[in-house]
């Protein structure tokens, strides 16, 4: 099984706008385990608060559904140069999905 983030690999986004990432995981045989958001080598951190899971950075939130796939949305705002880079998206169980953003003035 290979996550796949939704869109092109090389995402273009202005500076001050939002970031809409989104990553689906098919159904397996097994468990879909869960998905991790990657920067480059730094995983995005994030905390479950009254069931749902809240970023450590106010401006980032994650979004993880599970129906007959899994599906996790990763969402910053108030974008700035500083966040360009490479996005990945990492299940436990499967292969991983990446997308390098841009931001752009």
């Amino acid at each position: 099984a290979k996550a796949h983030i939704l869109g092109p690999a090389d995402l273009y986004v202005k500076t001050g706008s939002a970031l809409s990432l989104t990553c689906i995981l098919s159904q397996g045989p097994h468990d879909l385990g869960t998905i991790f958001w990657y920067k480059g080598s730094n995983i995005i951190e994030y905390k479950e608060v009254e069931g749902n899971e809240v970023a450590m950075e106010p401006r980032i939130r994650l979004k993880t559904e599970w129906t007959e796939q899994l599906t996790s949305r990763l969402t910053i705002e108030k974008l700035t140069p500083g966040d360009s880079g490479n996005y990945s998206c990492v299940p436990t169980m499967a292969e991983a999905s990446s997308v390098n953003v841009h931001v752009i003035n």
